[in-house]
Formats: structure tokens, C-alpha cells, sequence
């Protein structure tokens, strides 16, 4: 999405104008700002209250997420992810499940990954440790349990340069980054995903978020940025969810490294979901005719 910096700033409101790649223009209005300064990575971080969407988070004036919708995010990223890494897990080992999370700095993502009992290592990567604190103090959306997890091991540096420090495989990898749109650097390059698929267990699951999506076209910049980096290894699957706060469909994209043919349609999930449970991810993964065409014209070799 387009982000544009506040347009109004009196004592304690703002606004924030987004316009996404399906022309939708948003603007939020913030009641109140609960806290706003930049970090020492650079990056300009708003907290504060909406009327529509609750608590919201935006850096470098783009929105991050919203307590309203938050949940539909981060379960839709998390749980299709780690059912089919449980399920794979499941016929091959008995130990527990080693997870890498990359991103997601308001800890939701890690929240999720957590709820999971077969879970017996997380490591979490995010670069910019002093944003994670504002959302950990601020927004409270990953509660104490959370960060006092034994499972939990954290590292506040570029994954680029934390990679080769983490020690063994991955069962699952779940990357909570950025859009994959525009000037990433080494995020989303074919070395990203070289080194990261080099961390996958023999029956290992990633996920990524992909951006804004629509059944038209190349269906987003960010699916096409993510599909172009991936070439002719795309093995997995796309999904999509509607997320109110971000201004429509948004897209993920699957890598499951396993030739397993089980589904995880059997495997307990986590109580108290809200979104992402056995029958809304077979939903998601069996997609209507226009999103079933629109994908299959994206893959097609280019000309």
C-alpha cells in the first residue's frame, strides 16, 4: 500500500492516508496518540486510537495492524502454516517442533506461533528491537505469558546477519516482514529465500503474507514480487483472507518442502480461535473460480 505521512497533527489526533493497489483510499483518523517518536533503526512509529479499527499501529506511516482486525491477520499467517508443519511433523518425528519467526514486531505472530503445545523452540528475529518494546508496552497484544515463554529465544538484528548464527532446522518459518513491494534489499531477493529454504526441515512449512491482492491481473505486486524471487520452486499454495483495516483481500503464500500427502485436517487445533480453524483453512486453500483462474494465469511462465 501507498502510504502518505500525517496530514493533521493538533495536540492529541492525526490522520494517515493509504491508497491500495486496487485504488481503495483510506483515511484514519486517530483520536488520541498514545505514543510517537522514531527509533534508533530510523523508523517512525505511531501509536494510537481509532473509532473504526481500535488501537493501530503504523511505521514509517503505513499501517502495521489494528486491534479489531489483528487476530484475522496473524491467525491467517500462523495456523494453516503450522497445522500442515504439525500434521508432517507428526509422521516422520517425535520430538517437538522447532520454529523460526521473522518479523513481527507487535509479538502477535510469536503469540500464535506459542499456542501451539507441540512447539518446542521458537526463535524470533526482528531488527528493530526498541519498536518491539513500544508495541510490547503500547499495544499488548502478546500478553506477559508470551515473552516469559521458556520455548522463546529472541535476537533483535537483520535476519540477513542473525541467519547464520541460528544453529539446526526449522519445522516451520513464518515471516512477518514488510510488504513485498518496492526497494526490500536483500528481503524477498532469490538469496532470501535460497537462505531460508536451506533452514527447512526435510518436512518443513513457510509462509509469508504477500501483500494486497485482487482476482485480476497479476493479482498484486507483492504475489508477483514473491512468486519471480521463488522461479520454477514454488511448490505450496496461495490463499487470501479479507482484512477491513487493510483496505481488502490480502494475500499468503505456502511452502510446504514435504512430499507428505496428509493435510492436518485431523490435527487438533489451539482453543480459542477466532478465525483460522480446520474449516476456514480448507476453505482457504479450495478458492473460488475467479481466484482459482486468476492464480493459475499469474504462474504462467513469462514470455
Amino acid at each position: 500500500m501507498t502510504a502518505f505521512w500525517p496530514l493533521f497533527l493538533p495536540e492529541s489526533t492525526m490522520e494517515f492516508k493509504e491508497i491500495s493497489e486496487s485504488d481503495a483510499q483510506t483515511i484514519y483518523h486517530l483520536e488520541k496518540v498514545i505514543w510517537m517518536g522514531t527509533t534508533n533503526k530510523g523508523v517512525l512509529v505511531s501509536i494510537g486510537d481509532s473509532a473504526e479499527y481500535g488501537r493501530m499501529l503504523f511505521m514509517g506511516g503505513e499501517l502495521q495492524s489494528a486491534s479489531n482486525d489483528e487476530r484475522i491477520y496473524h491467525e491467517a499467517l500462523v495456523h494453516p502454516a503450522m497445522q500442515r508443519a504439525v500434521a508432517n511433523h507428526h509422521v516422520h518425528y517425535t520430538e517437538g517442533l522447532r520454529v523460526l519467526v521473522v518479523g513481527g514486531g507487535e509479538g502477535a505472530t510469536v503469540r500464535e506461533v506459542l499456542r501451539w503445545p507441540q512447539v518446542s523452540h521458537v526463535d524470533w528475529v526482528d531488527w528493530d528491537e526498541e519498536a518491539v518494546n513500544n508495541c510490547r508496552q503500547h499495544l499488548q497484544w502478546a500478553g506477559p505469558e508470551t515473552w516469559l515463554d521458556s520455548r522463546l529465544n529472541t535476537y533483535w538484528d537483520d535476519i540477513q546477519v542473525v541467519l547464520p548464527r541460528l544453529e539446526g532446522q526449522y519445522d516451520c518459518i513464518v515471516l512477518d516482514l514488510p510488504d513485498p513491494d518496492g526497494n526490500t534489499g536483500w528481503l524477498y531477493s532469490a538469496e532470501f529465500w535460497t537462505a531460508l529454504k536451506g533452514r527447512l526441515s526435510a518436512t518443513g512449512v513457510m509462509v509469508t503474507h504477500c501483500g494486497p491482492v485482487r482476482p485480476w491481473g497479476n493479482i498484486g505486486e507483492g504475489f508477483q514480487r514473491v512468486r519471480t524471487a521463488l522461479g520454477d520452486d514454488k511448490i505450496g499454495g496461495f490463499y487470501h483472507t479479507l482484512i477491513p483495516s487493510f483496505q481488502g483481500e490480502w494475500g499468503f503464500w505456502l511452502i510446504d518442502a514435504s512430499t507428505s500427502t496428509v493435510t492436518g485436517a485431523s490435527i487438533p487445533m489451539p482453543v480459542d480461535l477466532l478465525v483460522a480453524d480446520r474449516e476456514q483453512i480448507a476453505q482457504w486453500f479450495h478458492p473460488t473460480a475467479v481466484w482459482r483462474r486468476a492464480v493459475a494465469t499469474a504462474l504462467l511462465p513469462s514470455p
